[in-house]
């Protein structure tokens, strides 16, 4: 992954004057630091996009980036239409979709920005929030009769995601449509026997407002890894158990463009994966992709009696 940072960073810095000399004078065209695009991001991931676009631009000040917060399936669609030049969604493109984008000589770069999570939210009163993995199946798969579950939207990244780890095609007859993540929280907090699908990242981030308003909502639930080795292992998805793989509902964070030559959409994701978006992402409670580890080493050393005086 560090070679592709370098990689689009080389070809934005060599590319940004050979494009404004081949193209007209009379053309305004944008450049990985200027200009205007419009990119298409999974509603699901909405608060991560606008810390990055709002920080990049105001570090570039002549960059102007137009943010459409859609469903996954809907930006993968932008995409392909060249209704945008750049994508934020919780996958890689599949086989099929990379078939299509072919058919029009286009093989679109991906990049991975972050590792993200689906959390699972139960309503306030419900104070059993800790979940094993195969009752964590069952209430996805619709059988527990018990339980009814949200999601924010039809064609969102959480419920393609759900829909791949319970090895389903349609959604079971106990799941609700909230429309959005705040109608999926809104609703779980007014139905005891809910359950809530929704992006991490819209409550991940513990300074945010918004986080600790929509945790006086809910509370989130632990969930117990798929191989539990021990008893009571219970995870919620914080940083560490996404970096040490204990936390079961993990995903892949991708930024996907469709740029023929190098410009604001290569700029933009050169951007996210610096160490500045990569900051971004770490402070939102997000796992960063090009994070650097730190070891610390520990050593004991007898130093004999001390004297009481």
């Amino acid at each position: 992954m560090k070679k592709i940072f370098l990689l689009l960073f080389v070809i934005a810095l060599f590319s940004m004057s050979c494009n404004v000399s081949s193209e007209s004078s009379s053309e305004v065209i944008d450049t990985p630091t200027s200009g205007t695009i419009s990119i298409s991001v999974d509603e699901t991931l909405q608060p991560i996009a606008d810390a990055e676009v709002d920080v990049f631009q105001h570090q570039y000040p002549n960059a102007k980036v137009n943010v459409r917060y859609r469903s996954e399936t809907d930006c993968v669609k932008d995409l392909y239409n060249d209704s945008c030049k750049l994508i934020l969604i919780g996958r890689q493109l599949s086989d099929t979709e990379l078939q299509q984008f072919k058919s029009i000589t286009l093989n679109p770069p991906h990049v991975k920005v972050a590792t993200d999570a689906i959390a699972l939210v139960v309503n306030r009163k419900n104070q059993d929030t800790v979940i094993s993995h195969q009752k964590m199946m069952q209430i996805l798969r619709g059988e527990d009769a018990t339980k009814n579950v949200v999601f924010d939207g039809q064609n969102s990244g959480t419920v393609s995601y759900i829909l791949n780890k319970t090895s389903q095609k349609s959604l079971p007859k106990n799941a609700f449509n909230g429309n959005t993540n705040l109608g999926a929280v809104n609703y779980v907090a007014t139905h005891e026997n809910a359950i809530g699908v929704i992006g991490w990242s819209w409550i991940s981030d513990s300074d945010d407002p918004k986080t600790k308003e929509y945790l006086s909502k809910v509370n989130l639930v632990s969930i117990a890894p798929r191989d539990s080795a021990k008893a009571g292992e219970f995870y919620k998805p914080y940083q560490l158990y996404l970096a040490q793989g204990k936390y079961p509902l993990t995903r892949e964070v991708y930024m996907i463009q469709r740029e023929r030559r190098s410009g604001l959409a290569t700029g933009l994701t050169t951007f996210v994966y610096s160490e500045i978006g990569q900051t971004i992402l770490l402070k939102a409670g997000l796992l960063p992709a090009n994070q650097q580890d730190r070891w610390i080493e520990i050593s004991t050393k007898k130093i004999g009696k001390v004297n009481n005086q």
